[in-house]
């Protein structure tokens, strides 16, 4: 509902969005030149992913949101309290949503309705390969993914250039 309001309320077609001038630069390491917003989007993903994982690793709602994900109705009969973690889950995934959505912004500079679709298949498929239960597994996934868009994107010739994501989404 909400991406045909969009759609029809405000536009189908990609607005752009400018970004701050600190962004739009490059970073020299020695051999190489890196934009500027993509040596951020790495920096804040494994920031954002070490992060997560001291969450769900040390502190006892991350361990409570684990247990819940293994068995909900011992959860309950262990006396924690469910609507605390399943909130707790909420916030953390809305969260974490938020910083890719800006960081996809930041790479793409403009917003469209339907921009989102692309990664969130991305990522489910990075999920499943690592496997659903695995956060290490599926950020392996994911650079597996990542690897074979690269590859392709290499060695196709241009006229299949446009469908890398059908044929990495159909090798993988």
């Amino acid at each position: 509902i909400m991406r045909v309001l969009f759609q029809n309320g405000i536009s189908a077609r990609p607005k752009p969005v400018p970004l701050p001038p600190g962004l739009s630069g490059t970073v020299s390491l020695g051999f190489a030149h890196v934009g500027t917003v993509p040596l951020l989007s790495v920096a804040v993903t494994v920031l954002s992913l070490l992060a997560l994982t001291l969450f769900l690793t040390r502190t006892t709602l991350g361990k409570a949101m684990r247990a819940a994900a293994e068995d909900f109705q011992v959860l309950r009969l262990m006396g924690i309290r469910a609507n605390r973690v399943i909130a707790t889950a909420f916030a953390v995934s809305g969260a974490l949503a938020g910083i890719s959505a800006a960081l996809w912004v930041a790479q793409r500079g403009s917003v469209d309705p339907l921009m989102g679709f692309l990664p969130v298949l991305k990522a489910f498929i990075a999920a499943i390969i690592g496997g659903l239960g695995s956060l290490t597994g599926a950020v392996a996934g994911g650079f597996l993914l990542g690897f074979i868009e690269v590859m392709l994107q290499a060695w196709l010739p241009d006229t299949l250039l446009p469908y890398r994501d059908a044929f990495s989404i159909m090798l993988v």
